[in-house]
């Protein structure tokens, strides 16, 4: 049988006086909050890792000698197949390309910004020797004179062979979109490309476009974007560090409610007894001193 002041006899005092209902709730509390700062911490680590990778596998790929499109990226048999995935290793890896740009493909994407900027990214179909197509970014250029840019570049692109080098990168996903409001980089946003093998992955230009489309051509090549880690992995253990936090600080609340009503009623909690003090035993000296 436990004494009255015994911890278990304490507990069920202070139980009854916070109230089932109550308790039963801050517990559903405390549960759900813990649970949802777990979660968001491990989205937040999840988007780490998933910058981490690409960071990694940019810098390998980057570190690789240049080397032609078809060995890094061979042609699918059908666009959709080339829309579905781009090689392990080949995202980011310097090709070159040697073929003939067709014109009549150019198309103008929108509402693809450069650094804040408002601009146009135009792409074109790219026939290589062996009877594929490689979708090609030539650059981008500003929005205020859409038609002039268009025609100016339809008029200049060389109707011979050409070669170019750029980054290797993965088509986007379809949103959708067709004919002059295209706005993602994959081949079912372009014209039909006249070829069943298509490259699986588009190459950004490296070269400005007046290498290609003469001296006076209005593009501009396209950056690359940053990569960098980013603050996710603080993130997620600030997000780990508030689930440990919830309980605590539901106990402090729970513990401040209960002794301002313990105020409110007049009731004095009585201060914990003081623990005795051991008594040390003499030594040789003090014996014989008292002897």
């Amino acid at each position: 049988m436990s004494s009255p002041d015994s911890p278990g006899t304490r507990a069920l005092r202070v139980i009854r006086e916070i109230g089932w209902p109550r308790l039963l709730v801050t517990v559903l509390v405390v549960l759900v909050l813990s649970t949802l700062c777990v979660i968001a911490g491990r989205w937040q680590y999840g988007r780490y890792v998933t910058k981490a990778d690409a960071l990694a596998a940019y810098h390998a790929a980057q570190a690789l000698p240049p080397a032609q499109v078809e060995d890094v990226a061979p042609p699918a048999d059908t666009a959709r197949d080339a829309a579905a995935a781009l090689p392990d290793g080949a995202e980011w890896r310097t090709v070159g390309v040697t073929g003939t740009i067709d014109p009549g493909s150019l198309t103008a994407l929108r509402n693809r910004p450069v650094d804040s900027a408002a601009a146009l990214q135009y792409l074109a179909w790219m026939h290589l020797d062996d009877g594929a197509v490689v979708l090609v970014n030539l650059g981008w250029s500003t929005v205020e004179d859409e038609q002039a840019t268009t025609a100016a570049l339809t008029a200049t692109i060389p109707s011979g062979e050409v070669t170019l080098t750029g980054t290797m990168r993965a088509f986007e996903r379809d949103d959708g979109k067709r004919g002059g409001g295209a706005t993602r980089i994959t081949p079912a946003q372009m014209p039909d490309p006249g070829s069943r093998h298509v490259v699986p992955g588009y190459v950004v230009a490296a070269d400005r476009c007046a290498l290609l489309c003469g001296t006076d051509s209005p593009l501009a090549a396209v950056p690359l974007p940053t990569l960098d880690l980013g603050p996710h992995l603080s993130y997620a253990w600030q997000w780990w560090a508030f689930s440990l936090m919830v309980p605590v600080g539901a106990w402090i609340l729970t513990r401040r409610d209960l002794e301002m009503k313990r105020a409110a009623e007049g009731v004095v909690t009585p201060a914990p007894a003081p623990r005795p003090r051991r008594r040390r035993a003499p030594t040789d000296e003090e014996i014989e001193d008292a002897l």
